[in-house]
């Protein structure tokens, strides 16, 4: 009888594999995937990092002119998310073609499918089958004066060596020249100007992390040349931010010395989960 349902249980957990990572979005039936697509299609991720002075909780998302998301609010990587988002902690990526997208980020008219207000739009090229993250933001003058911006940035996701997390950082902040980042109050990368991205470097996990002191970890951000003593412009500590054979992007957005919705957040991005 043993082997009877053994049988069964083989095929039954290959179908909730292939579906665990290979997903719909439940709009358009747009899939996304954990990674590994095929050679003719992308891999895309959204970030919306913009600061707007309303924290909209209806923001859709269009590739190509078609919705591919629900409706989501700022600091929301999609699909996926992260740590200190409003995302899920999933590490996941719309497929898309190859070549030129159209993005468009857009608040739907009340109960119908026209677009009320274009946020923003831009198109993106994706060369390769490769996992890319579009990083969205903004430079807002004013209520009526929108600057958003956006960075395609290609992210790495290749396997990793047990107990090292590798990371990259992008810098969203767009009213200071240019940030440092810390971890455990050591400094990681220095004067990172907005738009700009570090290369990857990889961190040791656990007892080898640098300047560990406890299983909290603390990252903050500073504007450049800033001492280590000054009060940070964002910072995240938790026991999350540091995991073996881990991908992430750590990413600053909002505006120095705001507050409401426009407070500066420093955040990451699941880009493969171990």
């Amino acid at each position: 009888m043993k082997k009877s349902v053994f049988k069964y249980l083989i095929p039954v957990a290959a179908i909730v594999f292939f579906y665990a990572c290979t997903k719909k979005d439940g709009i358009t039936n747009q899939p996304y995937d954990a990674y590994g697509v095929s050679s003719t299609q992308g891999q895309l991720k959204i970030n919306l990092a913009f600061a707007y002075t309303v924290d909209y909780a209806t923001i859709l998302i269009k590739l190509n002119g078609q919705v591919v998301s629900n409706a989501l609010q700022t600091r929301t990587p999609f699909p996926g998310g992260g740590y200190n988002t409003r995302g899920s902690n999933f590490a996941l990526y719309l497929t898309v073609p190859q070549g030129n997208n159209t993005v468009s980020v857009v608040l739907p008219k009340v109960g119908t499918s026209t677009d009320s207000a274009v946020l923003y739009t831009t198109t993106v090229a994706i060369p390769d089958n490769s996992a890319y993250t579009l990083h969205i933001c903004d430079t807002m003058v004013s209520a009526t004066v929108n600057n958003t911006k956006s960075v395609l940035v290609k992210n790495q996701i290749q396997d990793m060596d047990t107990g090292y997390c590798r990371f990259r950082f992008v810098n969203l902040v767009p009213n200071i020249p240019a940030v440092d980042l810390y971890l455990n109050g050591i400094l990681m990368k220095s004067n990172i100007a907005y738009l700009a991205s570090t290369d990857t470097f990889s961190v040791r996990t656990g007892a080898n992390a640098p300047g560990v002191s406890s299983t909290t970890t603390t990252w903050a951000v500073r504007p450049a040349g800033a001492a280590v003593t000054t009060t940070a412009l964002a910072s995240y500590a938790s026991a999350n931010g540091l995991q073996s054979q881990t991908a992430m992007t750590i990413f600053s957005m909002g505006y120095s010395g705001a507050t409401g919705t426009r407070l500066p957040f420093l955040s990451f991005t699941l880009d493969k989960n171990k």
